[in-house]
């Protein structure tokens, strides 16, 4: 089956988006094609609730110019800024990578942990599986003392501290599955599966299987409820397919 995935990189940082979209094609099946996208603004990655809040603008204004002709779109940044706003504003599926990797954690075991590059990451990690109704099985978040002087080479210069992190969140918190969170690090959980004696999660690798099938489910947009599309309304300063989106009224009766 033939389908079409925007792989949104809410950073600003085209290494980090090219490390993805390399995981992503590797993973998806036959006819799948990722397209891949960077945003126009915003921050080199995304660490706080104040980048992310800026990543969400972002998000939103790249999906209204390159959504169109896709039939799923990957928001792909762990943490997912933006995500619940773009399931509102598209009818297509939308997948966050934090998401996929929460709901496909949970079909594995019944306690997960995330390793990830910064403590300010682990707190917004904890936050956004908060926001997902996901926390229930988290058992520990992990982040590194030291993070990485260029988040571009993320995985050489970090990947065996976040081996060991991952071995801590199963032999300390009794972890039965583990994520490896952020976009930087995309690949490094297939690498190293071999050394961890639990179930090993990337969220890139989650989030095309599950994009994936969501296309070939094929649900019915939602017309009520949270994310049905809003009614039309006035706005100015946005760009022009992002106002578009907010100011024409088209959506189905």
């Amino acid at each position: 089956m033939a389908r079409r995935i925007l792989l949104l990189n809410p950073n600003v940082t085209e290494a980090i988006t090219q490390t993805m979209v390399e995981e992503a094609r590797r993973v998806a099946g036959p006819g799948t094609t990722i397209v891949p996208a960077t945003a126009r603004f915003g921050t080199q990655y995304i660490e706080n609730r104040v980048e992310a809040a800026i990543a969400g603008h972002a998000v939103l204004e790249a999906l209204a110019e390159q959504a169109p002709g896709c039939d799923a779109a990957i928001v792909a940044a762990f943490g997912d800024p933006g995500l619940f706003a773009a399931k509102e504003m598209l009818e297509i599926p939308v997948v966050g990578i934090a998401e996929a990797a929460f709901l496909t954690a949970y079909t594995l075991g019944r306690r997960y942990a995330i390793v990830c590059l910064t403590p300010r990451l682990a707190v917004w990690y904890r936050e956004c599986a908060e926001d997902h109704g996901l926390a229930g099985r988290l058992v520990s978040v992990r982040a590194l003392d030291v993070p990485p002087s260029d988040i571009t080479d993320a995985k050489a210069q970090t990947g065996r501290k976040l081996v060991e992190a991952c071995l801590e969140a199963v032999d300390r918190s009794g972890a039965e599955v583990v994520i490896m969170g952020g976009g930087p690090i995309a690949g490094l959980a297939r690498t190293v599966a071999h050394e961890i004696p639990v179930p090993v999660l990337d969220g890139v690798s989650c989030a095309v299987r599950l994009a994936e099938g969501l296309v070939d489910l094929a649900p019915r947009p939602a017309l009520r409820g949270s994310f049905a599309r809003p009614a039309a309304k006035p706005s100015r300063g946005l760009t022009p397919a992002l106002r578009a989106w907010v100011e024409r009224d088209d959506a189905p009766e």
